[in-house]
C-alpha cells in the first residue's frame, strides 16, 4: 500500500482532494497505521471494486454522488451523506452507477 498523502494537523477538504479520471477508480491514502487505513476513493461511472471475503471491517461514507454497495448479494444504494459498515469475512463490492466520491475506513483485524 502506498504512503500517506496528508500531514497530521493540517486541514483538508474531502470534496476537493481528488478529481475524477475517466474510466478509473482513484485512491488517495489519508492515514495508514497498523490497525486502520483511511482512504478517499473516486469511482467513475461503471467501475466496480470487489472484495472477496475480506477479513477487514470497512466503514463507507459517501462524500458526493451515489453508490451501490453489495454485501453477500444484497444491494444497498447510498447517496451523499450516507454511511454503511461492511462486516469482515463477507463478500462485497462497491459499484458506480454514476460517478461518486467516498471515504473508506478499514479496520485490520490482526
Amino acid at each position: 500500500m502506498e504512503n500517506e498523502d496528508f500531514e497530521v494537523g493540517i486541514t483538508f477538504n474531502l470534496s476537493n482532494i481528488l478529481d475524477y479520471n475517466s474510466n478509473d477508480i482513484v485512491v488517495k491514502n489519508i492515514l495508514i497505521r497498523d490497525a486502520v487505513v483511511i482512504q478517499c476513493l473516486l469511482f467513475d461511472f461503471g467501475k466496480v471494486r470487489a472484495f472477496e471475503k475480506s477479513p477487514f471491517l470497512r466503514f463507507i461514507y459517501i462524500v458526493e454522488g451515489k453508490a451501490e454497495v453489495v454485501i453477500n448479494n444484497n444491494s444497498t444504494f447510498l447517496q451523499k451523506g450516507d454511511s454503511i459498515l461492511i462486516p469482515g469475512n463477507t463478500e462485497s463490492s462497491i459499484e458506480a452507477n454514476q460517478p461518486f466520491k467516498m471515504l473508506c475506513v478499514t479496520e485490520k483485524n490482526d
